[in-house]
């Protein structure tokens, strides 16, 4: 993955190449000088838990 970020570092664009970025920026006519072509990891999986939601329990009366 590759992130297009332009001068005031927000991203503009993420594509899964350098060229899907270059192709965006092209579209857009965003100066690819005054951009920044970063690749993004990929994320990793968290080794925390998510709490499930509790259902309540009761009598129904």
């Amino acid at each position: 993955m590759y992130g297009l970020y332009d001068s005031d570092g927000i991203l503009r664009f993420m594509g899964v190449s350098r060229e899907a970025c270059e192709d965006y920026a092209a579209l857009f006519e965003l100066s690819l000088a005054s951009c920044s072509l970063l690749s993004i990891p990929r994320a990793i999986g968290s080794p925390l838990r998510s709490r499930r939601a509790r259902r309540p329990t009761g009598s129904s009366s």
